[in-house]
């Protein structure tokens, strides 16, 4: 996946859409830990993401380019608002990790004002591809499933995400100044299929390591702003 930080989850992605940097081979400048809106523990919801998974797979005959390599496990299903380079040293002049978990504590007041009451909730009803390279459906890479913009959990969520990746860009966590983009048909390569994959509520905002794995597969929370009342 490339620079464009999007409010989606991916079901799909080949090794051609996997992260890079775009600046530097120089591991210091990669990101280290990203903001994540985690659902992947909901048990219905990896369910059904599996079965659907499945089906892809079993195709007779087999799609092309789709195969058990690509499939990202339903317990890392996240919506991502952001992606930092983090510091390990608490000497360093960069950002660190207990930065970044200071900063997510402070804002935690104003996330539960502007959820007002309710639930922060992901409703997964549209599906579509990323943009493909050279606009070529041959070779999209991440097929994602996120929300369409016309319910109150929708907007919610919206108003939520925007407050944390604005937030932390303007600390200077988040290097990528572009605004958070939400999934919207004007957008995307083609329209999105409607698909009923429930609405799925969000129990906390994790700082996430990048490529890590916890004892169920699910990516490694390294600080957590618990949205419980």
């Amino acid at each position: 996946m490339a620079t464009k930080y999007t409010a989606k989850a991916s079901t799909l992605t080949s090794s051609r859409g996997r992260f890079s940097s775009g600046t530097s081979r120089n591991s210091k400048l990669r990101p280290t830990h990203f903001i994540s809106l985690p659902i992947g523990h909901h048990v219905q919801l990896q369910e059904s993401v599996k079965s659907f998974t499945d089906g892809l797979l079993n195709c007779k005959p087999a799609l092309p380019g789709v195969d058990r390599g690509i499939v990202i496990a339903p317990r890392r299903l996240h919506l991502t608002l952001g992606v930092m380079t983090l510091e390990n040293s608490l000497a360093s002049s960069g950002r660190t990790l207990a930065d970044a978990q200071a900063l997510l504590g402070i804002l935690r007041i104003r996330v539960m004002e502007l959820l007002d009451g309710h639930s922060l909730c992901i409703p997964l009803t549209e599906m579509n591809i990323m943009n493909p390279d050279r606009g070529n459906a041959d070779n999209a890479h991440v097929l994602w499933l996120g929300p369409s913009m016309d319910t109150e959990d929708a907007q919610r969520l919206k108003s939520v995400s925007e407050f944390v990746n604005k937030a932390f860009s303007d600390a200077g966590f988040i290097q990528d100044r572009r605004p958070l983009k939400f999934v919207r048909t004007s957008h995307n390569f083609r329209d999105p299929v409607k698909v009923d994959f429930g609405t799925w509520k969000v129990d906390e905002i994790q700082i996430c390591e990048m490529g890590s794995y916890g004892p169920e597969g699910e990516y490694v929370s390294c600080g957590c702003c618990s949205l419980a009342s």
